[in-house]
């Protein structure tokens, strides 16, 4: 794979035809050979639609079926299931509601709602463990629990206040607090501090788990069409249509699933949607496996995901096959055009960020460097419900965290697009209307402005690091 061409790479294969979609991430470098169902042609007329094939667009064509085996239902793909975010991901469950500061999000909504929300997001880690169990999905799932951890240099402060947080929002028992001395020697780390350990959540494959259950939603009578982008959305006075390049779909409700591609659907003036959320492209490697000898030095006995609670956005967590998957913020990118093509970041590749922080890792070899879309909203929180248009229901907003809140939101979908009422679909985030960004270029330069901003933070917390650490 050439590491300077960001563009998007379909192979293939000459003995079954199957297109294997490769150069997206390592899920779909590893992943057994690949056909995508067949395009949408001509028209079709379903009760409801689903545009997106993420996990939140399977999630909720699988639970309309379950919750209305007689309602006919389509899902529509523009590219392969999990294209975006879903197929991409750093393979982590993690029980977090939105993004940016926590204290500040729960200034801004309250102790108790933000509880709520994180209820919600461990719910829906709940229903993956379900999923796998009564649909037999084997997704490589681990449930090792997740850590957050601070750095030395900024001191334990951070944890204390992130414990205390959680105690306000209701969860604080979920969390075990580790000091400073045993981190280091779990973690073989001179440069992480204290931190706590939440038992939820583990490591897996994303890619498994939406090909499972697309699987399993095609078990329950759910037509997929792959290939298949929505070039424009027409509402009727019956009707919703979704036009295709070969294909006209006509239902009475459609769900856009389509979060950080949301801005890019036509025909959604005057639903005011399109401003919802803005991309942003996030950047990860993943090593090659690690020898014995190599998990000796580095210690990691609990195997869990280690995301540092640091303005210096970092997250590691091993695989199945022994690797250690690391994402980052530091090369995060607001792109202004429509094209969100899996961006390569070729210095990831040849940096030591991993071993920046694990220093007993200096040996281990990156192997894969990859990229995809997250969904940002203006008030860093999750959107979904209804648009002006009842017909028409959407979900927007996920912070590469989303697995698990992406799979409750398709049950909370489909209660809403069958009018059925629910804990869920009583929740204030579902009733409320989120924040709109101001524009989509205003959007955009304002993420660019936030990323410049934390990597400035990022340089200048590594050089006080001793010894220092350098980010380029």
């Amino acid at each position: 794979m050439d590491l300077r061409n960001d563009q998007p790479t379909a192979l293939t294969s000459k003995t079954t035809g199957a297109v294997l979609h490769r150069a997206k991430s390592f899920w779909f470098d590893t992943s057994q050979p690949y056909s995508p169902s067949e395009p949408l042609r001509g028209e079709r007329t379903f009760d409801f639609c689903i545009v997106g094939g993420g996990i939140t667009g399977l999630s909720t064509a699988y639970h309309l079926k379950k919750l209305d085996p007689g309602a006919s239902v389509a899902l529509l793909e523009a590219e392969v299931i999990g294209y975006g975010a879903s197929g991409r991901n750093a393979g982590q469950l993690i029980v977090q509601f939105g993004g940016g500061d926590l204290a500040a999000a729960v200034r801004r909504n309250g102790a108790r709602a933000m509880g709520e929300g994180l209820s919600y997001v461990a719910d829906g880690i709940k229903l993956i463990e379900a999923l796998q169990r009564d649909e037999s999905i084997d997704c490589d799932y681990a449930a090792t629990g997740t850590m957050k951890v601070a750095l030395r240099i900024e001191g334990d402060s951070e944890i204390e206040r992130y414990q205390k947080l959680y105690d306000k929002m209701g969860h604080g028992e979920t969390l075990s607090y580790l000091g400073q001395s045993q981190v280091e020697s779990e973690l073989a780390s001179p440069y992480l501090g204290a931190a706590v350990f939440d038992r939820r959540g583990g490591q897996f494959n994303p890619l498994k788990l939406v090909r499972g259950l697309k699987s399993a939603a095609e078990r329950l009578g759910v037509e997929i069409f792959e290939n298949t982008p929505v070039a424009a959305i027409e509402a009727e006075r019956r009707d919703v249509l979704l036009h295709t390049g070969a294909g006209l779909a006509r239902c009475k409700k459609v769900v856009l699933a389509t979060n950080a591609f949301t801005h890019q659907l036509a025909g959604l003036t005057g639903l005011a949607i399109q401003r919802e959320q803005t991309p942003l492209m996030v950047k990860g490697t993943i090593t090659e496996p690690l020898t014995d000898k190599q998990w000796k030095a580095a210690g990691w006995p609990r195997r869990g995901g280690v995301n540092v609670l640091s303005q210096m956005f970092y997250s590691f967590a091993p695989t199945i096959d022994g690797r250690i998957l690391h994402v980052g913020g530091y090369y995060t990118s607001a792109p202004f055009d429509r094209s969100l093509s899996p961006e390569i970041e070729w210095r990831l590749k040849n940096l030591g960020h991993l071993s920046a922080f694990f220093p007993a890792m200096s040996e281990v070899k990156t192997a894969q460097t990859w990229g995809g879309p997250i969904s940002i909203t203006a008030d860093w929180r999750p959107h979904l419900g209804q648009t002006r248009d009842p017909r028409i229901l959407y979900a927007c907003g996920c912070w590469g965290h989303g697995m698990g809140i992406g799979t409750h939101h398709g049950r909370t979908l489909a209660e809403l697009a069958l009018e059925r009422r629910s804990d869920s679909t009583d929740l204030w985030f579902v009733r409320q209307a989120g924040r709109s960004w101001p524009s989509r270029m205003l959007a955009g330069l304002l993420a660019t402005r936030v990323i410049y901003h934390r990597r400035r933070g990022s340089r200048k917390i590594g050089a006080g690091m001793k010894p220092p650490v350098r980010f380029d």
